[in-house]
């Protein structure tokens, strides 16, 4: 069957038919829809380039570690005692020198036997000091009482002794004059009785009176010897007196006594003062050591930073427990976990550069070479070690700058912030 089609009819110049403008318009808008796919489909493939470099190609090339943070080594404050924490002195944050105070730990039932039995030595010393000192006192007074009787004693004696002696002088003298008359008086009654003027029985009298006064004599001068002797003696210091019981004798006796008393109270006062000193220094000691023990006042021994304070005021702690924990902030480092890739290129000694802020980066040098880090060489530090894949290498590294570095703006940047998330990288050679 033929199907008969309408004949177009021919258009007038300078008019398209609306059929052909409109297959025109899709003919343009097919265009412009297949031009989309075609850069979201280049933009795919460029991303997908992008990352294929990031995650491949730029790893293989990069000398930068996957973590790094830094760090310093911390030290622990404990407690020498057991007690209560009645003073923090220090929060987290707070710097501290070697001597600053960081608490006080007080124990009041601290044992003072020690010092009980030092008190009572020292008080018992003080006591034997006390009667030594007055019985050397009394010793003295009494020695220099009798010392001013005995003088006088003694000047007494002199004086007797001297009156002594001149009656001994004076009897020998009348001795010796009675001894020459008696003899002028025989050779006078010699010449008479030759004369025949006197008996021979008158001459034998006069005889015998001469030899009477003879021997008187001789008394008297051993008695005036005797008594010159006594006094020589007598100025001499030596015993005086008509017996062996005189007062002077006694005098002396009793003053060579008191005076072996005091010389052996000052021996013993000086070895007791001499022990006593030593006791008191003890006790001195023994009360500071108490004392310190009853508040004892915990000082820090190392220079640093407070981290944390691990044992609060009111907390009862034992003698070892920790009670702050103090950043080491003279020993900053950073701790960088490196891919295995890079571990033949690392070693100790190598050079860092960590970049702790935006342009401004530090140098450190690597202290040590860690596959993994035990929970006991983490606890040496102020925060822990950030994740390390399987494989993966720590490179402990200490910061060689000296002094803080300095931003853009002229100011220091800190260091001392252990836990900061920076980038590390290996130094170029």
């Amino acid at each position: 069957m033929r199907v008969l089609r309408p004949i177009p009819s021919p258009s007038k110049p300078g008019r398209t038919r609306p059929h052909a403008r409109a297959a025109r318009a899709r003919g343009q808008r097919q265009q412009r829809g297949a031009v989309v796919p075609k850069v979201a489909g280049y933009a795919l493939l460029a991303f997908v380039l992008w990352l294929m470099v990031a995650t491949l190609v730029e790893p293989l090339l990069s000398s930068q570690a996957t973590r790094a943070v830094l760090q310093a080594p911390v030290g622990i404050v404990t407690s020498p005692i057991n007690g209560v924490v009645t003073q923090m002195a220090v929060r987290s944050g707070h710097a501290v020198l070697p001597g600053t105070l960081v608490a006080t730990v007080r124990n009041p039932t601290v044992s003072q036997e020690i010092l009980t039995t030092l008190t009572t030595q020292r008080l018992g010393l003080q006591s034997q000091l006390a009667q030594l000192g007055n019985q050397y006192k009394s010793d003295n007074q009494e020695m220099r009482a009798i010392g001013q009787q005995a003088q006088v004693t003694r000047q007494a004696s002199l004086a007797q002794t001297w009156d002594a002696w001149e009656i001994a002088q004076r009897q020998r003298d009348v001795a010796h004059s009675m001894v020459a008359e008696q003899e002028n008086k025989v050779r006078t009654n010699e010449a008479l009785l030759k004369e025949g003027a006197i008996s021979e029985q008158v001459m034998n009298a006069a005889e015998a009176q001469l030899s009477t006064a003879r021997a008187a004599a001789a008394v008297a001068e051993q008695a005036f010897a005797g008594q010159a002797q006594t006094v020589v003696s007598a100025g001499q210091g030596a015993f005086v007196g008509t017996g062996g019981n005189s007062l002077f004798q006694t005098l002396a006796s009793r003053r060579e006594a008191l005076r072996n008393s005091t010389d052996r109270a000052r021996q013993d006062g000086t070895a007791i003062y001499k022990q006593l000193r030593q006791i008191s220094q003890l006790e001195e000691e023994e009360r500071r050591r108490v004392e310190k023990l009853a508040a004892y006042e915990v000082k820090a021994t190392q220079p640093g930073m407070v981290h944390t304070v691990l044992a609060p005021e009111g907390a009862y702690v034992t003698a070892g427990s920790s009670l702050v924990r103090v950043t080491d902030c003279s020993r900053i480092g950073v701790i960088a976990v490196f891919p295995a890739r890079l571990a033949k290129r690392l070693s100790v000694g190598s050079k860092l550069d960590v970049k702790v802020a935006e342009n401004v980066a530090v140098p450190a040098r690597v202290e040590q070479l860690l596959p993994v880090a035990s929970d006991a060489l983490q606890s040496t530090y102020s925060v822990p070690f950030p994740y390390a894949e399987q494989g993966s290498i720590y490179a402990v590294a200490r910061i060689e700058s000296a002094e803080p570095p300095k931003s853009e703006d002229g100011s220091r940047q800190t260091l001392c912030v252990p836990g900061k998330v920076v980038s590390a990288s290996l130094a170029k050679a």
